[in-house]
């Protein structure tokens, strides 16, 4: 696993704060959503969850922390790898943003704003709060079933539990062991910050289904995917 920091630059938010965007194949669109990222952020790590299409190619030039999985281990443990280096680089807060478009910007950095007046130790976002656009129907209803499902679980009252938006203070980012392979993580990880006895807040955002995020994994199949692993992290320890 190879790393590349460039110097930080002014006009941005500080650089205590870190975004961590998790990639896999996604060289149509990444290179703009990291671009767009570095417009607000100074500090933006990208781990190549082990690409083989020409993504590392569309970062090349790019002002980031840029991580390489050789193979791919998938999003959870691409996330453990950004925040662990996040952290070694004295960062006091953690945003995660996925890389197929669906998340703005903005949303962002007013989760970090959330952050930032109440401070509490992890902002959720939350597209039940907010908006959708394209959302499928059969997407909608897998997801409300996994929200009851993770509250149950957990003794939590969140309305999104698998929102790929979120952030997390220095010491939520520290308590975070991503042990879990599939989509299962994001159930893991709400355990462990419970279990810690993290704040959790949640922040409204707009999600935006496109074409390509769908084929990308925002599928209602996926959807499925979720719930089945939900089921098999919690009981098949």
């Amino acid at each position: 696993m190879e790393h590349q920091a460039l110097p930080n630059s002014d006009g941005r938010l500080d650089d205590n704060l870190y975004v961590v965007v998790r990639v896999y194949n996604e060289a149509p669109v990444v290179r703009d959503v990291v671009v767009e990222l570095l417009s607000t952020f100074i500090n933006v790590i990208v781990v190549d969850d082990g690409s083989t299409d020409g993504t590392l190619r569309q970062l090349q030039g790019l002002p980031i922390h840029l991580l390489q999985h050789s193979v791919n281990l998938g999003a959870g443990a691409a996330m453990q790898t950004g925040i662990e280096y996040a952290l070694r680089q004295e960062a006091k807060a953690v945003i995660i943003f996925d890389a197929d478009g669906q998340h703005r910007v903005e949303d962002a950095s007013g989760m970090y704003g959330k952050f930032k007046k109440q401070g509490c130790d992890v902002v959720i976002g939350s597209r039940f709060l907010g908006t959708t656009t394209n959302m499928p129907w059969t997407r909608k209803l897998i997801l409300k079933l996994a929200i009851i499902f993770s509250n149950l679980t957990t003794r939590t009252k969140l309305t999104d539990t698998h929102n790929g938006l979120r952030l997390f203070s220095r010491k939520a980012a520290s308590v975070l062991n991503i042990t879990q392979t599939g989509m299962a993580y994001a159930s893991e990880m709400l355990h462990q910050l419970v279990d810690q006895g993290m704040e959790i807040n949640e922040y409204p955002v707009t999600i935006n289904y496109t074409d390509y995020s769908l084929s990308k994994g925002q599928s209602s199949l996926n959807a499925l995917n979720i719930l089945i692993d939900l089921f098999i992290g919690r009981f098949m320890k």
